[in-house]
């Protein structure tokens, strides 16, 4: 979760948004606001690659946001 913590610090306002959203999913899941099979399928789409070919011009940050998001996929 490290990496989308630096990643919404970032200057980088689409992976700081998208960062931000993963981590208030996550969030919602601990809170039973969200099912773990409702936060996987929208983490899932947070990360689709035609939506971040279209927003991501860091491929850096690109890269940090999926592994950041992939680390939470897991947990469900």
């Amino acid at each position: 979760m490290s990496a989308l913590t630096e990643l919404m610090n970032s200057d980088n306002t689409w992976a700081a948004d998208r960062a931000r959203y993963a981590l208030e999913v996550h969030e919602a899941v601990g809170l039973g606001q969200l099912s773990a099979s409702e936060a996987k399928e929208i983490l899932e789409d947070l990360i689709s690659t035609d939506k971040l070919e279209e927003a991501a011009a860091d491929q850096q940050a690109r890269a940090a946001l999926v592994f950041g998001v992939t680390q939470l996929i897991s947990l469900y």
